[in-house]
């Protein structure tokens, strides 16, 4: 069982780590969605996501955000995207799978899917598939891991696991766009070791 007691135990240290920022940001990022085509939102979305650490090359933030201005709120099927950007090279003739960047795409579309990063993986103690799998079946292995995140976060909501937690979390930051799926993600964004 991932240590939710910790968090609902520890809430008010955590939400320290909390800047007022990343709730302003979001929120802003969430009411401006229709202007993804323009450099200042992509500037702002690169910072907020950190697609910036990520060397990705101009062509494939292109395409992301070519995706993302499309989409009319209609979210594409995680593994179709993951494929497609895929095939978009991050450096000449390097592809990586950018797993993360497209569930916060799919996240930007519907606030109420989970985001997959590193510190998701840590908490759930998911491994990351092996790089000698051949492409398809690491992006099987992620999208069945974020198919268990739907799944679990909605049940962390019906059981109320964290009801308390996302009630103190709201008082706090007052967050206008933030589903309770988004701030599960961001508590447990906060309480990893940073």
């Amino acid at each position: 069982m991932p240590p939710y007691h910790e968090i609902n135990a520890n809430i008010n240290e955590i939400l320290q780590s909390v800047s007022p920022m990343h709730v302003t940001e979001y929120d802003w990022l969430v009411q401006n969605l229709h202007r993804a085509a323009e450099a200042d939102y992509q500037r702002r979305y690169k910072n907020y996501w950190r697609l910036n650490g990520a060397g990705l090359s101009q062509q494939f933030c292109q395409e992301y955000f070519q995706r993302l201005q499309e989409a009319n709120n209609n979210v594409p099927q995680l593994s179709i995207l993951v494929n497609q950007l895929y095939e978009i090279p991050i450096r000449p003739n390097k592809h990586a799978l950018q797993f993360s960047f497209c569930t916060k795409l799919c996240h930007m579309l519907d606030r109420h899917l989970p985001i997959y990063d590193s510190n998701i993986r840590s908490f759930y103690n998911f491994r990351t598939p092996s790089y000698s799998l051949p492409v398809q079946q690491r992006i099987a292995q992620f999208v069945d891991f974020h198919q268990y995140l739907v799944t679990e976060y909605n049940r962390v909501l019906h059981d109320g696991l964290f009801s308390e937690s996302i009630q103190v979390f709201r008082q706090r930051f007052n967050p206008r766009h933030f589903t309770d799926i988004k701030v599960i993600d961001s508590l447990i964004w906060a309480s990893r070791p940073k």
